[in-house]
């Protein structure tokens, strides 16, 4: 009989199993019904006019996030602003050197890492030394544009 029974249960397993992997089709949310909300993307007074943009949206959603919109082509928005070119100049450069500052914070953390856990230059993996020499390529560049600004 128990000889029976372990047959029985492999057959059984090997029913599902097969079973399983013949799925035509699966689907979370097939069988859920729309949502009836005729008045979801109407504005406060029931039309279309007063709805939220999607500017809108984005913009509360960033708000409550604490996010800030990106902007897709700077450049763009910097040919766009009417402020004078001086006082372009002046916010960017002020901005570049926030970003640098920034970025010396975190050079200066991954150096104590660095001196803490007693490696030297040549046990970084080879990315890291190849994104290094990358790194302090693009730093001679921007240090030559500086210096021809």
């Amino acid at each position: 009989m128990g000889n029976n029974l372990k047959k029985y249960i492999k057959e059984l397993i090997a029913e599902i199993e097969n079973d399983e992997l013949d799925i035509d089709e699966a689907t979370t949310s097939g069988d859920i019904a729309g949502y009836n909300t005729p008045n979801a993307f109407k504005g406060t007074d029931g039309t279309d006019e007063d709805a939220e943009t999607d500017d809108d949206v984005v913009d509360r959603i960033n708000k409550s996030t604490g996010y800030k919109r990106v902007e897709e082509n700077r450049w763009h928005e910097l040919k766009k602003d009417e402020s004078s070119p001086k006082a372009k100049i002046g916010r960017g450069i002020s901005s570049v050197n926030k970003q640098l500052a920034e970025i010396e914070k975190f050079v200066g953390w991954y150096g104590k890492i660095k001196k803490e856990g007693g490696l030297e230059s040549d046990q970084y993996w080879k990315r890291t030394q190849k994104n290094l020499s990358k790194i302090r390529e693009r730093l001679n560049s921007v240090a030559t544009k500086i210096q021809n600004f």
